[in-house]
């Protein structure tokens, strides 16, 4: 199940992992606490079962203009999810992955209060990838890549730590 509460959850727990990143070392491979596993210093993977699994690229200068990309489960099934400062017009997103040009259909998964978050709003979107092998094929790109950028975020996703990160989201889907 997906929508505004569940997704507010997410959000506003993306505090506590911004609170212990800022503590981590920068240069720092992999960190693991009870809480959360972090890939290369920005891939926040939650322990905790009430998060679906989420596997967020979490930055201070992201957090601070409102822009995440995620990855969680939706039952057995993953869902990568993309959040904006502003409510998006359009029912698809583009997204640039190592020089390749995707266009994603995107459905609206919720409003979200986020305290983080000068402007105390994110809109969520859900990639509605067209098959099952489709998003796999992405995601395996997301875990090889270097550079994601996505239409209408200023700030891009540096994929260095993604391979690990993704391949372990897998596990909490199962």
């Amino acid at each position: 199940m997906s929508g505004p509460i569940e997704t507010t959850m997410i959000f506003r727990n993306a505090a506590l992992p911004l609170f212990l990143l800022a503590a981590l070392p920068a240069q720092a491979e992999v960190i693991e606490t009870d809480l959360i596993k972090v890939f290369e210093g920005k891939w926040v993977q939650s322990k905790d079962p009430s998060q679906n699994g989420i596997l967020m690229y979490l930055t201070e200068q992201r957090s601070a203009v409102g822009e995440y990309f995620s990855i969680r489960c939706d039952g057995s099934d993953r869902s990568v999810r993309i959040a904006f400062p502003r409510r998006r017009p359009t029912d698809a997103i583009g997204m640039t992955l190592d020089g390749t040009q995707y266009r994603v259909p995107a459905k609206f998964v919720g409003k979200t209060p986020d305290p983080q978050f000068v402007k105390g709003n994110l809109f969520g979107y859900a990639l509605n990838f067209p098959d099952a092998e489709t998003q796999a094929r992405f995601l395996d790109r997301v875990g090889s890549g270097t550079m994601l950028t996505v239409e209408g975020q200023t700030l891009p996703i540096d994929l260095a730590g993604a391979g690990d990160a993704v391949a372990e989201q897998a596990d909490y889907c199962e």
